[in-house]
């Protein structure tokens, strides 16, 4: 998008010419045409509900199957399948890009994924170490990190980045340059393996991964088709739970919002497809594919940008066969696989207070916004195909890609516009209602609703105690089983938490004893949830939510979006 010409520039300037106007437009009818803009707001509810009654269904049948996935011994499956075959051998190559990270904090999620079984024998772990953060203060941060868990690996090693010439600072750019230094690094030990069998996994450096991800994902991996295989990403779920409870309300709900969003679309992907986000893996085959190869460095959502990336690399390939046979019909090959082993990791959180754990969130929220830009990078890439002799796309694909520019439209653009709404109708409602009620009294506010459209505000405001209530109920089972330790147990360990133990050491406020909560501790969770969700969701809908994506449809409009600064969220020491 960086490149000259008019088309990527009207790709970039899309979100906002779309934002922007439908903004002005709202703000404009509020005043001086209500009739349209309750219609309006109307539509943008209905839409929202039905989206978010759909998340929060898929929602509980990703639950369901984690719960079930726990309860598995992949590890034992895995050796099972291996004992079949003679060529299953895989190797896994975990990137843990990190800037000013803490290093009690990383040595921990290193000694986590050393739980895993195949980390002596299979396992190979690069810290993508930042060149800024100081030249001594992080090789030694990095050496220390090596001598304590090189015994608990294949191998453990350091890269450290450096800024260049293209670089966007930030976690894209990290990773490709410490992809570069390990393939040439770890050249000897590739050559044994199929590319299909090595496995590269980018992880943030607070996530704790369960300790059955790697064999789980290996088994099934092993069991798809070899170009199957090739084309497909593995996603844990990500669940923003280590500090729950000292994290501000609007914070807790933005980490409520990811579960069902993340969880829930990664479930059901019959409308609309998921995208990589935070850790996930794919082969090295894909990675080191000449339409890949390897990370962009000139990004910020790193993650759905790799999934666009490698989605349309599938097409671009199969157009390439295809010659010049206009008839040629191709559809992407590439699909992300969900691995119903959840990921724990932080919410933003400063140790400076309440208000600055807000500001730390929203910087947060202003870096995710920037994923918008995938949307541009996604409609430049239709837009190249469209105009491209090599062949066309099925009609599925068209559907698929269509779908891709809806979901990021709902996340990024849809949301926006609903809160707005949101806000501009409970003031028209509750101050025409208020001069009513002071002119004509209590009977004037049937005539305030009568005015605006009975039809319409209900549209507006009805829809949102039902799907308020079916989130909260489907947050406080996701939130009370991962506390119980019910979505985060190791079938393959024998061992119980004993009366007086906590259940998780890595999850604050987690059950004591493998009896789970007692009634008046479900009770505390459930008015947790529901104050989180009652007071905390104008913050977040503005916030974290309209401001970020107003900001970012800006960026992108007058900078590609390139000149983004890269802020990484805060953690809480203590914890």
């Amino acid at each position: 998008m960086a490149n000259p010409g008019w088309l990527a520039k009207m790709c970039c300037w899309t979100p906002g010419l779309i934002i922007f106007p439908l903004m002005a437009f709202m703000l404009w009818s509020f005043f001086f045409w209500s009739p349209a803009f309750f219609v309006m707001s109307a539509c943008l509810g209905i839409y929202t509900c039905c989206y978010s009654l759909n998340l929060t269904f898929s929602c509980g049948v990703g639950w369901r199957r984690i719960r079930q996935a726990v309860g598995v011994d992949w590890h034992a499956k895995l050796k099972a399948l291996q004992a079949e075959g003679s060529n299953n051998d895989v190797m896994h190559i975990v990137f843990l890009p990190n800037y000013k990270e803490d290093e009690d904090m990383m040595r921990h999620t290193l000694e986590t994924l050393a739980k895993s079984p195949l980390a002596r024998e299979s396992m190979y772990v690069v810290l993508a170490m930042e060149e800024r953060e100081g030249h001594d203060a992080v090789r030694a941060k990095a050496a220390n990190l090596i001598d304590s868990t090189r015994h608990l690996f294949a191998d453990v090693s350091a890269t450290f980045h450096s800024d260049l010439p293209g670089d966007l600072k930030g976690k894209a750019s990290n990773c490709q340059w410490a992809y570069r230094q390990e393939v040439q690094r770890l050249a000897p030990q590739l050559k044994k393996y199929d590319p299909s069998q090595v496995f590269i996994t980018c992880c943030d450096a607070d996530n704790l991964l369960h300790p059955q991800y790697f064999s789980a994902l290996s088994y099934q991996a092993l069991q798809l088709p070899v170009l199957e295989r090739v084309w497909t990403m593995w996603q844990p779920p990500i669940f923003l739970m280590r500090n729950l409870f000292s994290s501000p309300g609007p914070t807790r709900l933005s980490g409520y919002a990811t579960i069902l969003f993340e969880l829930g679309g990664m479930t059901n992907q019959s409308f609309s497809p998921a995208f990589c986000y935070s850790t996930y893996t794919f082969t090295f085959a894909l990675a080191s594919h000449h339409l890949v190869d390897g990370w962009d460095r000139d990004v910020i959502a790193e993650d759905h940008h790799m999934w666009c990336k490698c989605y349309f690399a599938s097409i671009w390939e199969q157009l390439a066969a295809s010659g010049t046979q206009a008839t040629a019909e191709v559809t992407s090959k590439v699909q992300l696989s969900p691995v119903y082993l959840p990921a724990i990791s932080y919410l933003v959180e400063s140790d400076d207070g309440w208000f600055a754990s807000i500001k730390a969130r929203f910087q947060q929220a202003r870096r995710h916004s920037q994923g918008l830009a995938e949307l541009s990078y996604v409609l430049l890439q239709y837009a190249h195909v469209l105009t491209s002799e090599r062949g066309r796309l099925a009609t599925r694909a068209h559907w698929r890609i269509v779908s891709i520019l809806g979901k990021m439209c709902a996340v990024h653009i849809i949301a926006s516009l609903h809160s707005l709404s949101v806000i501009l109708a409970t003031i028209a409602v509750l101050g025409g209602g208020l001069q009513w009620v002071a002119i004509h009294g209590i009977d004037g506010i049937m005539r305030t609703f009568t005015d605006h459209g009975i039809v319409q505000i209900c549209a507006i405001f009805m829809p949102i105690p039902g799907m308020s209530m079916a989130m909260h109920l489907m947050t406080y089972l996701v939130v009370k089983d991962v506390l119980e330790g019910k979505l985060t147990s190791d079938a393959s360990s024998a061992t119980k938490p004993k009366n007086n133990e906590p259940v998780s050491s890595d999850i604050q406020g987690c059950c004591v004893g493998p009896n789970g909560f007692g009634m008046w501790q479900r009770l505390k969770l459930t008015l947790m949830v529901a104050a989180d969700y009652n007071f905390g969701a104008l913050t977040t809908m503005v916030g974290y939510g309209l401001i970020p994506a107003s900001l970012a449809s800006w960026s992108l409009l007058f900078n590609n979006g390139l000149s983004f600064n890269y802020v990484v969220g805060s953690k809480p020491k203590e914890a």
